[in-house]
């Protein structure tokens, strides 16, 4: 079975393995090469198995470890045509990777999964989530940096079975730290990041829709904890029995051993 490794997940650093011990996809690599190897080696995952890199946006949280990445293990990098011009502009992946484009209405194939993706609102010039196919029609989505959910990401996401959603802040804590006023409004906004709240409205969307297992990811480390996150998210499911109607985890900043079978 097909399983969702969220081997890093936060404002810090992204990285997630969708797949198992033989074969699968990285969606990102927003920490070091060695983190990434050692994070999948500690699952029974050797870097071999890795048979591509989707790229979601080119924020540094989410490529930074890339290039090193790519080096050692030089697979197909699948992104958004915009995304991969500026990743191979800015010298971010070697050179050697076959470039394959993804977007709306295109759908490619490693790793015995139909790979597609939806395009997201965020401070980028371009930025989406991937949906997963498997061999035996189970479908995840990796779906984070978002400032609002669109009909768009509605779409991609209801009917997966499971689905890593970010919940990035606290409302509370982020407007009353120490954040400057500008960057508190870019996150705020429909193309910042989701927040507790309205993570937990949409993930109960998605279970009335047949999700059964979720995932919270892309916590931010100054304006979030995993406590506040479950907690807020959860009294938006009271009309779901957790455990019964679904089962959610929280992906954190550091590497926790995390495994989501689907």
């Amino acid at each position: 079975m097909a399983t969702v490794y969220p081997l890093y997940s936060s404002s810090s650093g992204n990285c997630t393995y969708i797949g198992d011990d033989k074969s699968g996809v990285l969606v990102d690599c927003g920490v070091s090469c060695k983190k990434a190897v050692d994070a999948l080696s500690q699952h029974g995952i050797p870097l071999d198995a890795v048979k591509a890199v989707c790229v979601t946006h080119t924020h540094s949280d989410h490529i930074s470890g890339l290039k090193v990445l790519t080096k050692k293990h030089p697979v197909p990098i699948v992104a958004q045509r915009t995304n991969l011009d500026i990743l191979c502009s800015n010298d971010k992946i070697n050179a050697a990777c076959p470039l394959v484009e993804i977007g709306e209405g295109l759908t490619v194939s490693f790793a015995d999964m139909e790979i597609s993706a939806f395009e997201t609102w965020h401070d980028t010039p371009a930025s989406c989530g991937f949906t997963f196919v498997t061999k035996d029609n189970k479908r995840a989505a990796v779906c984070t940096d978002l400032g609002c959910v669109t009909d768009k990401v509605r779409a991609a996401l209801f009917g997966c079975d499971m689905a890593l959603v970010e919940a990035n802040y606290d409302r509370q804590m982020l407007i009353n730290g120490y954040y400057d006023y500008n960057l508190k409004q870019r996150i705020l906004s429909d193309h910042g990041h989701l927040s507790n709240g309205d993570s937990g409205e949409f993930i109960s969307e998605l279970i009335d829709r047949g999700t059964t297992r979720v995932c919270l990811g892309h916590l931010s480390e100054h304006n979030n904890t995993p406590v506040k996150a479950e907690s807020t998210v959860l009294s938006s499911l009271r009309a779901f029995k957790r455990n019964r109607d679904y089962l959610l985890e929280v992906a954190t900043k550091d590497f926790s051993g995390l495994a989501v079978v689907f």
